[in-house]
């Protein structure tokens, strides 16, 4: 099949590549020649070798054409610019001269002949130096680029370290929610386990003194289950939540994220007697982001809310839109409030406030990474003893 080249006169493209690749791969090849001077090498042997039989051929066999076949002079000198750069066309140069000479001042004195001879071994070494001064500046470009090319290679795996290590401490400060997470959540179990154990235990009792009732049994039995099912979706809510995965960038929203927030920290609130209330806008737009990491920043929110709050106070979480590209969820609490000192380093890595509560401050300074790898921000207002308030910032999926 013919070329689009002989249809229209214009190259394709996969030509115009592998003319560039071939080209690129003899320049690679001219560049990667050059070779250390030295009389120990066999390329300075082959050169002084071609010397001599052009010497040989200009004198001896082409006497009468010399002014034309001087020319053959050329290709060592190429050469040893090649193979030697600079010190090798010097060397060859003083050898050409050394060979031109004698025959225009030995046979007979010519004055124009002598300068017909230096002319064309002055243009010769300066051809041959020109051509070793590129490849010498083509050597430095290709040693640039492949310097270049390593750094950037380095900088890609540095990257993927810090992604690792991100991920790492994503996890970590997971975990350190679901440790704060254990115990409110061991509370929530305990009920539904005792009456596990109660109507188990009626159970028996009928099955032994032969009162069984097949109606009765079967509604312990259903107690039984519903009971296990509620157990069950914690302890699934909670493996879900520390379960390590890959983000995964989708459009979701916030009503479904606070849902699952709240069931999972919903009970440390519940224990200290906080009411949670729910100010949500009816119609937001979607964000574009991983939900378990937005779960994870709101969790993490949530407790630190509750801890800071005393019992019988108040957890405010609302929604709304921030001008026309941001969507924003507010976590408001009415406990102790952050100090003006401490406003500024509740995002750096380790730093907590926490003294009755162990924790290793990492929370906050995971989950500003988290809404900032995901292009918004958190802001916080907070006074001692008024309260705090914590305003996610992410942007709309319009």
């Amino acid at each position: 099949m013919k070329s689009m080249e002989n249809k229209t006169g214009i190259p394709d493209k996969n030509t115009v590549d592998n003319e560039i690749a071939r080209r690129i791969k003899i320049t690679e090849w001219l560049i990667k020649a050059k070779r250390a001077p030295g009389i120990r090498n066999w390329h300075f042997w082959l050169i002084i070798i071609s010397f001599i039989l052009l010497a040989y051929i200009y004198y001896q066999i082409l006497p009468d054409y010399h002014d034309i076949y001087i020319i053959i002079f050329f290709y060592p000198l190429l050469y040893a610019a090649i193979i030697f750069r600079l010190r090798g066309v010097i060397v060859s140069g003083l050898i050409l001269i050394a060979i031109l000479l004698p025959y225009t001042l030995v046979p007979s004195y010519d004055p124009v002949s002598i300068t017909r001879s230096l002319i064309f071994a002055l243009f010769a070494i300066l051809i041959s130096s020109l051509c070793a001064t590129l490849l010498n500046h083509l050597e430095h470009q290709l040693e640039a680029y492949e310097y270049i090319l390593s750094l950037n290679e380095e900088l890609n795996n540095s990257l993927e370290r810090l992604r690792n290590t991100q991920q790492q401490l994503v996890q970590v400060a997971k975990l350190g929610a679901i440790g704060e997470l254990a115990a409110s959540v061991a509370h929530e179990l305990n009920n539904p386990l005792a009456g596990v154990l109660v109507y188990t235990k009626l159970l028996m009792k009928k099955l032994e003194s032969g009162t069984y009732e097949k109606s009765e049994a079967m509604s312990h039995l259903r107690e039984i289950e519903s009971a296990i099912d509620y157990c069950s979706d914690i302890i699934r809510g909670l493996l879900d939540f520390a379960r390590q995965s890959t983000p995964v960038m989708r459009p979701l929203t916030f009503t479904r994220v606070i849902d699952k927030a709240i069931s999972l920290a919903g009970n440390q609130a519940k224990k200290k007697k906080i009411e949670i209330i729910r100010d949500e806008s009816p119609s937001l737009p979607l964000v574009d982001g991983d939900f378990n990491q937005i779960l994870q920043v709101l969790v993490n929110l949530i407790v630190n809310a509750v801890q800071a709050t005393e019992e019988g106070g108040r957890l405010t979480i609302s929604t709304g839109i921030a001008g026309e590209e941001w969507v924003q969820i507010k976590v408001r609490d009415t406990g102790c409030g952050i100090s003006a000192e401490n406003l500024d380093k509740l995002f750096t890595p380790f730093f907590t406030t926490k003294q009755d509560v162990k924790g290793v401050g990492l929370g906050l300074a995971v989950s500003h990474g988290i809404i900032e790898r995901h292009g918004g921000r958190i802001e916080v207002e907070s006074r001692e003893g008024e309260g705090s308030t914590f305003t996610i910032f992410l942007p709309s999926e319009q």
